[in-house]
C-alpha cells in the first residue's frame, strides 16, 4: 500500500497546530486579544480540531493500476 501526502491539508494542518500552540502559551495574545479565557479555550480546541482534520485529509492511499 503506498500513501501519498497532499501538501495543502498538509501546511493546513502545520498551521492550525501552530496557533493551537500558540493559544496554549498565549503567545498569540500579542495578534489576538480574546474577550475572555472561555473564547480562547474555544479558539484552541477549535483549532486542534482543524488540525486533526486537515492531518486525515493530508494522506491519501494510492490504488494500484491493474
Amino acid at each position: 500500500m503506498k500513501v501519498a501526502l497532499n501538501i495543502p491539508y498538509f501546511l493546513g494542518a502545520i498551521v492550525a497546530f501552530v496557533l493551537a500552540y500558540m493559544t496554549m502559551t498565549e503567545s498569540i495574545d500579542k495578534f489576538i486579544h480574546f474577550a475572555g479565557e472561555l473564547n480562547a479555550l474555544a479558539f484552541c480546541a477549535t483549532a486542534i480540531f482543524m488540525g486533526v482534520i486537515c492531518l486525515f485529509g493530508s494522506f491519501e492511499r494510492i490504488k494500484p493500476i491493474k
